[in-house]
């Protein structure tokens, strides 16, 4: 079974903090996955979560995926077993959407992992608060403040928890706040103001993985809600530090120990089995009506396949990139060859390609998401199986062999025309 690996940042489109503070991250997690021997040509993919810099960076001809399409670009080169490790520092907006993408991809791999972020449990805390006390020493007289993105629930304590790993390192001069959250400015003035001087120097600096948007706007910036300018305001005269903790070895070997704790995903769902000839075919009559089903192969089995679910009132979306017009309401024709993700939200998929590689991709990702599948030509990659229709104006009814062999569709041709006469 193939391993693959998943890098999830937030991101930035800023060439600079990119090289400084995320890609060194990365590269630490790589090396430490590819330090297994067994990984060592191992499919890596990075990812974004920040629909923002994704944008801009496209704006820009260049492509950042975000982490859904990740994991479906890793499954596309053969990973079954895929570990995604999390650069986010605090379990936040950010990082709950990475969640809620990875556990929806789950389903398509034997295997997923998450790590989870940076700044997760009391040890973590320690080694970021040992590295903050190594990199910003202590100035008698100069309290440093520290601002996060923020977070709630969860995220917000793992701040608390920096904080007192921060106390009881002696470094009292340093206080945390939050953009967003508890504490904010207001607090963190009251506190700095109860421990320094009227007018002393403060350092004020970003608690981020990469210095960027955020902290130029509304950490370091002149504009007059900045956290710059408001303690200016209020009589300090501040230094500021562009700092970001991307850039630092003792975080990039955080997030790469982070990949050995990565805990794995539970889907939920077990995927659908496959079909084994020797078992009997129980017959059972769905409503479709209105339901989206996909057939993928537009020849003479696709095209017959398509016909008869939109008979009976299913929304039918055909691809086959040498498709032709199929008569009909609810039928629409896609040009194109199949992509992994065409069959999301489907109630029901046919795979009719005349590629076998095609039809057994098709297969597996239904099977593994509890899509039901009609594979043209492997009656064993099925979950369910095509009858032949006998249609009459107050009966339906459909013929299917026990067995999937030539002698069972020889029988299944014979007594469906039998029906067919009688429902005349």
């Amino acid at each position: 079974m193939m391993r693959g690996l998943l890098v999830t940042a937030y991101g930035t489109s800023r060439d600079e903090a990119r090289r400084c503070f995320v890609e060194p991250l990365v590269s630490a997690v790589v090396s430490a996955f590819r330090a297994d021997a067994g990984n060592a040509g191992a499919p890596v993919r990075e990812a974004y979560t920040s629909a923002r810099a994704r944008s801009a960076l496209a704006e820009r001809g260049e492509c950042v995926l975000d982490p859904a399409s990740a994991l479906e670009e890793l499954w596309d080169a053969g990973v079954r077993d895929v570990t995604v490790v999390s650069t986010h520092l605090v379990d936040g907006t950010a990082y709950a959407g990475l969640r809620r993408a990875v556990t929806a991809k789950a389903p398509l791999f034997d295997t997923v992992r998450l790590s989870a972020p940076l700044l997760s449990s009391a040890s973590d805390a320690h080694v970021l608060a040992r590295a903050i006390d190594a990199h910003l020493p202590l100035e008698p007289g100069c309290p440093i403040v520290l601002v996060g993105h923020g977070a709630s629930g969860v995220g917000q304590l793992a701040y608390l928890a920096l904080q007192g790993a921060l106390d009881a390192l002696g470094r009292s001069d340093i206080h945390i706040g939050l953009l967003r959250g508890e504490p904010p400015f207001d607090k963190v003035i009251r506190v700095v103001e109860a421990h320094s001087k009227a007018g002393c120097e403060l350092l004020l600096a970003p608690l981020m993985i990469a210095s960027a948007g955020h902290a130029e706007r509304d950490i370091l910036g002149v504009g007059s809600a900045s956290w710059r300018s408001r303690f200016e305001a209020a009589g300090y005269a501040v230094r500021t530090v562009a700092m970001g903790l991307g850039a630092w070895p003792e975080v990039q070997r955080l997030a790469a120990s982070h990949l050995e704790n990565a805990q794995v995903v539970e889907c939920g769902v077990p995927a659908l089995p496959m079909t084994r000839n020797e078992h009997a075919r129980f017959p059972l009559f769905v409503d479709l009506s209105g339901a989206r089903c996909l057939v993928v192969g537009c020849g003479k089995v696709g095209e017959r396949r398509a016909r008869a679910l939109a008979r009976f009132d299913a929304m039918v979306s055909v691809i086959d990139p040498q498709a032709e017009d199929l008569e009909g309401e609810g039928i629409t024709v896609c040009r194109r060859a199949y992509a992994a993700g065409d069959e999301a939200g489907c109630a029901l998929v046919v795979a009719a390609t005349d590629n076998r590689a095609v039809n057994h991709m098709v297969a597996e990702r239904c099977r593994r998401l509890r899509i039901p599948v009609s594979v043209a030509d492997a009656p064993q990659e099925c979950t369910f199986f095509f009858p032949a229709l006998c249609e009459g104006e107050q009966l339906v009814a459909g013929v299917a062999s026990r067995a999937g062999d030539a002698a069972g569709h020889a029988l299944v041709a014979r007594a469906a025309a039998a029906i067919r006469r009688e429902l005349l």
